[in-house]
C-alpha cells in the first residue's frame, strides 16, 4: 500500500525572485467554481463524483462576485501522462469577465485523458497560450500536481470531519470524547493520541488537536481514487514521502508547506506568472477553493491551480462490518450498522442514495441509510416498517451509488425482538450466588432498558439471547424494555429453592507417622489425637441419598490457628464409589504450623456445604533428643533437651502428676529441668490437648 505525502508542484515563478512560500496553512478562502458531471444521461454535482470516465460531460463555471474587478481566465486542460503532452484541442478557455465566459465551459472527456487540471489566471497578454505551452512543455509536472492536489483535498476532508466532531460542543456530556474518539479513528482511519482521553475533559480537545500534520494516516481506498499514474515523477514523490522531511509515512492537508519537485519550471518566466495550489472542497455543485497564500496581481501574477477527479475505472468502497458479531435489532427505532474500511464514505458525498435492503417474508423494503462518523456506522431510521410480528432473523444488505455506479456493501442479519420471551436463566440460582442474575430467551440486541421498579440499572449483553445484571433482592421485579411498540416484560425474581446439603459420616481413619530418629519415643495419650507431622487418611460414607460424583470438595480445618484445606479429586480426594470417598492430608503442610485443636471436615458441592464432622484432635509435638540424668541416684532432677519444647505443658515422673514440672508458656529454649523418671519414662501433658497424658521414654 503506497503512502502519500501532500506534495504540491510549485510552478514557474515559485523559484523566481518572488521567493518561496513555506509553512503556510491552507486557511485562506479562495474563489468558488460550479461543477456538474453528466454520465450516461445522468447528472450529478461534483461532490458526488469520485472519478470520471471517457465521454463524461463536465460543466464548469467560475462563481465570482458581481463586483469582481480583477479579470480572470478560466482554463481547463486534459492530461494524458507524464511523457505524453496533450494536443492543443485538449485546452479550453473561458473569459470569466464577459457574459459568454460567465456561462463557463462545457467539456467532454476525450479518449486517453487521465486527469483534468483547472487554472484561474489573471488576464495578461498571451495568458492562454502561455498556460498551454507550459503544460505541453512539461506535462509530468502537471500530472504530479493534479494527483497531489486531488489526494490532498481528500485527506483534508477526512481531517475536517474529525476536527468538526472533536470541536462540537456537548454541554453536560463529559464522556462524549472518550466515547466517540475511538469510533472517529476507526471510521476515518485517523491516528489519534489515546493519552489525551486520560486527561481532564476540559483538556481533551486541545490535546487531540495537537500535531494535526500527523493525524491522517494512509488509506488504500483514498489513494486508489487518485493513484492511476506511474512514472519517474510518481517514484520521486514516493521516495520523498518516506524520508524524515517528508513525514515518515504521514500526510495531512494541513502540513502547510509548498514543495517543489526538483525545481521543474524554474526557468519559465515569460508569462510573468507564479503558480499557487488550491485545495478543492466540494459542496453539492460548488467547488470551494482554499489557498495557503494570497494571490498577487502584480508581476509575477498568481495562477490558481486545482484539479478535478481523475479519469480511471471506478474503485468501489471496500465497506466491511466493523464488529465480528454486531447485535442489531430488526424492530429498533433506529439501527446503527458499524461500518469501516472506507473513510471517504464518512468524509465525502461520493456514497449517496444509501439504503439498507431488508428481506421480509412478503418482499424487500429499502430503508434510507445515513453515514454518521461519530457513531461509527450507517444510521437507519426504520420508521416502523419492520413488522413486530417477525420472529426469525432477517437478511439485510447495504446498497447505494458510488458516484454513478451502483454498489453493494456487506450483508448483515437483523435479530427479531421476540417479545415475551425473557425468563430467568435455568442456572440462575448458581449465577445469583456469584452476584449476578442472568435472563435468557429474548433478543439482547432489542433491549433498550433494564430497570428494577422505576430505577434503571446497568446490564450487559452476554449472547444474542442472554443478558446479565447485578443480582437484586428476592421478590424484586425486573423490567426489560424494548423498542417502541414492544411492551416491557416483567420477571419476578423469586427466592431459589434451597439446595440439598451433602450428608455423610466418617467410616474410619488411619494415622501414619514419619520414622523417629531420636532414642526417645513419644507416645500420645489418646487415640483421638492426630500428630501434626503425620499423614492422615479419613474415609467417608454418603448417606440420605447423597452420592459422590467427583464434583465435591472436602474442607478440613482446625479449631485454632492455621488455614482451611480444600481437597478435590485433583488434590487429596479419592472417590472409591458413589457411596465412599477417602481424603488424604498432611496437616502440617496443608493447615500450617499454627493449626491445632479439634479437627473437622465437611463436604461441599455446588457451593452448598454439609455438616462439620469431627475427625480427631490435632496435636503438635516437640522434637526431643536426649534425657540426661546425674549419676548420683539421689539427684531428683534431670535435663530434657530438644526443639519446640513449648509444645509441652507439664512433665511428671508419675502418671498421676503428683510431682511435676511446668513448662512456661512460649518457652524458647532447647532444654528443661524435669523430674527423674521413676520407671524409665516421663509423663507429659501436651500444650495443644492438656486433657490427655502422653509418655516420653527410652
Amino acid at each position: 500500500m503506497r503512502i502519500h505525502i501532500f506534495l504540491v508542484v510549485a510552478i514557474a515563478g515559485l523559484l523566481s525572485s518572488a521567493g518561496r512560500t513555506e509553512n503556510l496553512p491552507f486557511d485562506l478562502a479562495g474563489p468558488t467554481l460550479r461543477v456538474s458531471v453528466t454520465h450516461a444521461g445522468k447528472v450529478l454535482p461534483i461532490a458526488n463524483v469520485p472519478q470520471l470516465a471517457t465521454g463524461d460531460e463536465i460543466d464548469v463555471r467560475a462563481d465570482l462576485p458581481e463586483d469582481q474587478s480583477a479579470r480572470y481566465l478560466l482554463v481547463a486542460a486534459f492530461l494524458r501522462g507524464a511523457t505524453n503532452p496533450p494536443p492543443e484541442n485538449w485546452f479550453t478557455q473561458s473569459e470569466v469577465w464577459n457574459k459568454k465566459g460567465r456561462r463557463g465551459l462545457t467539456l467532454t472527456v476525450p479518449d486517453g485523458a487521465q486527469q483534468i487540471i483547472l487554472f484561474l489566471a489573471p488576464q495578461t497578454g498571451g495568458d492562454f497560450s502561455t498556460l498551454r505551452n507550459a503544460v505541453q512543455g512539461k506535462p509530468g509536472a502537471f500530472v504530479r500536481a493534479a494527483q497531489d492536489l486531488a489526494q490532498a483535498s481528500l485527506d483534508r476532508r477526512r481531517l475536517e470531519a474529525f476536527l468538526a466532531a472533536v470541536r462540537r460542543p456537548a454541554p453536560g456530556d463529559s464522556d462524549r470524547l472518550e466515547r466517540i474518539t475511538p469510533l472517529l479513528a476507526r471510521s476515518l482511519q485517523i491516528k489519534i493520541n489515546s493519552d489525551c482521553l486520560a486527561k481532564a475533559p476540559e483538556l481533551q480537545v486541545a490535546c487531540l488537536l495537537q500535531n494535526q500534520d500527523a493525524l491522517v494516516l494512509n488509506d488504500g481506498h483514498s489513494n486508489a481514487i487518485t493513484d492511476a499514474l506511474a512514472g519517474p515523477g510518481v517514484d520521486l514523490a514516493l521516495q520523498i514521502s518516506s524520508t524524515p522531511q517528508g513525514g515518515l509515512g504521514y500526510y495531512s492537508p494541513y502540513i502547510a508547506a509548498v514543495r517543489d519537485i526538483i525545481g521543474i519550471f524554474s526557468t519559465m518566466h515569460t508569462a510573468k506568472y507564479q503558480y499557487i495550489p488550491a485545495l478543492a472542497t466540494p459542496d453539492g455543485n460548488a467547488l470551494r477553493l482554499v489557498l495557503n497564500t494570497a494571490p498577487s496581481f502584480h508581476n509575477p501574477k498568481s495562477v490558481l491551480v486545482t484539479a478535478l477527479p481523475i479519469v480511471a475505472p471506478v474503485r468501489l468502497p471496500p465497506l466491511e462490518i466493523a464488529d465480528t458479531d454486531p447485535a442489531i435489532c430488526a424492530q429498533a427505532d433506529e439501527i446503527v450498522i458499524p461500518i469501516s474500511g472506507a473513510p471517504l464514505v464518512y468524509a465525502t458525498d461520493y456514497a449517496h442514495d444509501l439504503v439498507l435492503s431488508v428481506e421480509l417474508p412478503g418482499g424487500t423494503i429499502d430503508l434510507p441509510a445515513t453515514p454518521d462518523v461519530e457513531r461509527g456506522g450507517l444510521v437507519i431510521a426504520t420508521n416502523g416498517k419492520v413488522p413486530m410480528t417477525v420472529t426469525t432473523p432477517l437478511k439485510a444488505t447495504v446498497r447505494g451509488l458510488w458516484g454513478f455506479v451502483p454498489f453493494e456493501g456487506p450483508a448483515i442479519r437483523l435479530q427479531p425482538a421476540r417479545p415475551g420471551a425473557w425468563r430467568l436463566a435455568s442456572d440462575a440460582p448458581a449465577v445469583k450466588r456469584s452476584g449476578q442474575v442472568e435472563l435468557a430467551g429474548g433478543a439482547a440486541a432489542c433491549v433498550t432498558r433494564v430497570s428494577l421498579g422505576v430505577a434503571p440499572v446497568a446490564w450487559k449483553r452476554l449472547a444474542p439471547d442472554r443478558i446479565s445484571l447485578a443480582a437484586p433482592r428476592d421478590g424484586t421485579t425486573i423490567e426489560v424494555s424494548g423498542p417502541k411498540g414492544i411492551e416491557a416484560e416483567r420477571i419476578v425474581l423469586a427466592a431459589p429453592p434451597p439446595l440439598a446439603r451433602f450428608a455423610a459420616t466418617v467410616i474410619a481413619r488411619h494415622i501414619e507417622r514419619p520414622t523417629q530418629v531420636s532414642s526417645l519415643s513419644l507416645a500420645l495419650g489418646s487415640d483421638d489425637q492426630i500428630p501434626s507431622d503425620s499423614t492422615l487418611r479419613v474415609s467417608f460414607r454418603a448417606v440420605d441419598k447423597a452420592r459422590f460424583t467427583g464434583r465435591e470438595t472436602i474442607e478440613v480445618s482446625a479449631s485454632s490457628g492455621g488455614v482451611t484445606a480444600n481437597l478435590t479429586t485433583a488434590n487429596g480426594l479419592t472417590i472409591a464409589d458413589p457411596q465412599v470417598a477417602l481424603a488424604t492430608i498432611q496437616p502440617a503442610n496443608a493447615l500450617g504450623s499454627s493449626a491445632f485443636g479439634p479437627l473437622r471436615a465437611r463436604i461441599v458441592r455446588d457451593g452448598v456445604a454439609g455438616d462439620w464432622l469431627s475427625i480427631g484432635t490435632l496435636v503438635r509435638l516437640p522434637a526431643v533428643r536426649q534425657l540426661h540424668c546425674p549419676d548420683d541416684p539421689a539427684a531428683t532432677a534431670c535435663e530434657l533437651s530438644g526443639d519446640n519444647l513449648f509444645l509441652i505443658s507439664a512433665v511428671s515422673s508419675t502418671a498421676g502428676f503428683e510431682t511435676s514440672a511446668a513448662v512456661p508458656d512460649g518457652y524458647p529454649g532447647n532444654s528443661i529441668q524435669v523430674p527423674r523418671p521413676s520407671n524409665g519414662a516421663l509423663y507429659v501433658r501436651w500444650h495443644d490437648d492438656p486433657s490427655a497424658v502422653g509418655r516420653i521414654g527410652q
